[in-house]
């Protein structure tokens, strides 16, 4: 991590280090997040039949996970002012097994909808603390952390719709019970997590906060990861029930969603490595382009299975590198990273309830398009990005 030669600033490392098992830890914490986040989709038409529901009322489900989520980040938030990373990653995994748990009892539609949100508030503190523990650990290698890590949550979004397969819909109460098992055994393996209290960080970040330049920079990122986590939540969400929905089996709506996941995952491993001969700006601006021409050719039924896992392979780099570009330009700035994870979580609630309208309005075939419109917004956003210059640290 940079040092500073004044004295404000040379008390005290907040550097982060991970030892090689608790790294193997926070990447299989990502695998489960994928594993959660990928369920949703493949079950929406199992929820539907279950609870009696129309399709775009049980899409609702997505929205309250990430309502959670965006009421779990804030509490992650102050927890890491207080606590050791540790200890918080440990307590919110075992807020998502609790919620996990309920969902799998869950006798009819409010009940599983509070379990649902339970699951987003452990969801959504446990990716605050790790997001922000790897963006404190060494600068060299740290676009290789966080592309490493957060390939776990693509491959674990290739597991969940197998996993649908393979469990069969009708049985996903065992799925979520599997989820609940996974999360408290993981709260228990953080301990090589070595992860100073924010005092120093507390005292950069004092000085980040009065730089008038902190202000636009923060909230163009925070337009940004709204559209970005739209778009994702988005494609998860509804890849399979559009691909039903114009005659695909289940089977096949599954594995294209596992498609999308897998391209996400393949991309964020190669993220570290095209980040060597690349900016991060460059490939998220790159990465957007493509993802926004790819979701508009999903439009084609023939098509559509094939463009949405290369959609995924294309959205990889965004969010691993738009982190990166922040924190470039806002170095230290611990509580701007905060309320940028914060909103970005609404992302996860407007995207797929705005698809939920457009599909009650227009029909399924709006799908592609209220992905590829939220595209290329943030493509827009983002290269608006490119005006700022680095805040000093």
């Amino acid at each position: 991590m940079e040092s500073s030669s004044s004295p404000d600033f040379a008390e005290g490392s907040t550097e982060v280090a991970f030892r090689p098992f608790a790294f193997a830890s926070a990447t299989t914490i990502f695998v489960l997040f994928g594993t959660t986040g990928s369920l949703y989709g493949p079950l929406l038409i199992s929820f539907s039949h279950k609870f009696h529901l129309s399709l775009p009322v049980a899409g609702v489900v997505v929205s309250v996970h990430f309502i959670g989520a965006l009421c779990g980040v804030p509490i992650g938030w102050l927890a890491m002012k207080r606590l050791r990373g540790n200890l918080v990653l440990a307590a919110a995994l075992v807020l998502m097994g609790a919620g996990a748990a309920g969902a799998a009892l869950a006798g009819d539609w409010t009940m599983f909808l509070m379990s649902v949100f339970v699951i987003g508030l452990g969801f959504g503190g446990v990716d605050f603390s790790l997001n922000s523990l790897l963006v404190r650990t060494s600068l060299r290698g740290r676009a290789h952390r966080l592309s490493l890590a957060n390939a776990g949550y693509g491959l674990g979004a290739v597991i969940g719709p197998v996993l649908v397969i393979a469990a069969h819909p009708h049985n996903f109460p065992l799925l979520f019970g599997g989820i609940a098992a996974a999360a408290v055994v993981l709260s228990t393996t953080n301990r090589g997590v070595s992860a100073p209290l924010l005092h120093a960080e507390a005292r950069r970040h004092a000085y980040a906060a009065r730089n008038t330049r902190r202000r636009p920079i923060l909230i163009t990122f925070v337009v940004a990861y709204v559209l970005y986590v739209a778009a994702e939540s988005s494609s998860a969400g509804w890849i399979a029930p559009q691909l039903h929905q114009v005659g695909f089996s289940q089977t096949v709506a599954g594995l294209a969603t596992a498609g999308f996941w897998l391209g996400l995952t393949v991309g964020r491993v190669a993220g570290g490595p095209l980040h060597r001969r690349l900016s991060e700006r460059y490939l998220v601006l790159g990465s957007l382009g493509v993802a926004a021409v790819l979701s508009v050719s999903a439009i084609a039924n023939s098509v559509a299975p094939f463009a949405y896992p290369l959609a995924g392979l294309a959205l990889a780099s965004v969010y691993p590198m738009g982190l990166m570009w922040y924190t470039v330009l806002c170095p230290h700035d611990s509580d701007g990273f905060a309320l940028l994870v914060l909103f970005m979580m609404g992302g996860g609630v407007v995207g797929p309830a705005l698809v939920s309208l457009m599909v009650s309005m227009s029909g399924i075939h709006a799908v592609p398009l209220v992905i590829a419109s939220f595209a290329l917004a943030d493509l827009a956003v983002f290269a608006s990005a490119l005006r700022f210059t680095s805040v000093p640290a």
